[in-house]
């Protein structure tokens, strides 16, 4: 009984010491999730160049691409960069293929080239990029936000042109008076004349009677 009890408590014992090694070893890949840890192939990765011995895993001799993620990427808001604490890194072999220089430190940069397999469960062992060409990633910086027009003053209603009265019409001409002609003559040609009209129509009158009579 007490042997059963003992290698009970050994086993208890054991399990929990796995239980508290393995997540040292169970962590998350840092190697930007590019390809299984048990592939090697072909991948285009995006990071921030940075000298091994900046970042946790890396070693001073070789180049470490940062901040790991999958590329190709079209531009960057700015160049310069740095290493995070416990970012996604990747140890850069043969940089010299792609003629990588100290210059191009602390920029971000996309390497196209193997990523090689990782058995290795520590995750401060990086896993190894084996570089075939890499460029500067493009700056782009972001849009500034466009400045909102100010608002104009509505315009002061158009006054009325005023219109041209029509010209007055001149005053029509007065009607000359009429002319009084001097009263030089008297009334009695015209009766005189009257009466010669009055003797001609009675001959007129009698001839035409002595006429019907013959």
């Amino acid at each position: 009984m007490a042997f059963h009890t003992m290698y009970g408590a050994t086993v208890v014992v054991a399990a929990f010491g796995l239980v508290t090694v393995n997540p040292a070893y169970a962590q998350a890949r840092r190697d930007g999730n590019l390809l299984p840890q048990n592939q090697s192939g072909q991948v285009t990765a995006v990071g921030c160049l940075v000298k091994g011995d900046t970042i946790r895993g890396g070693k001073a001799d070789k180049y470490v691409l940062a901040r790991v993620k999958k590329g190709p990427i079209a531009s960057v808001p700015e160049a310069s960069c740095t290493a995070e604490s416990g970012a996604d890194a990747l140890t850069v072999d043969n940089p010299e293929k792609a003629s990588m220089k100290d210059s191009m430190l602390g920029k971000w940069v996309e390497i196209t080239g193997r990523l090689e397999s990782e058995t290795d469960k520590n995750p401060d062992n990086l896993r190894e990029l084996d570089v075939r060409s890499a460029r500067m990633v493009p700056v782009v910086p972001p849009a500034a936000p466009a400045a909102t027009p100010a608002a104009r003053p509505a315009p002061a209603p158009a006054m009325a042109e005023p219109r041209p009265q029509p010209a007055a019409a001149p005053p029509a001409p007065e009607a000359p008076a009429p002319k009084h002609l001097p009263k030089t003559a008297s009334e009695l040609p015209a009766i005189g004349f009257a009466g010669m009209l009055a003797v001609a129509a009675g001959l007129m009158l009698r001839s035409s009677r002595l006429r019907q009579r013959a």
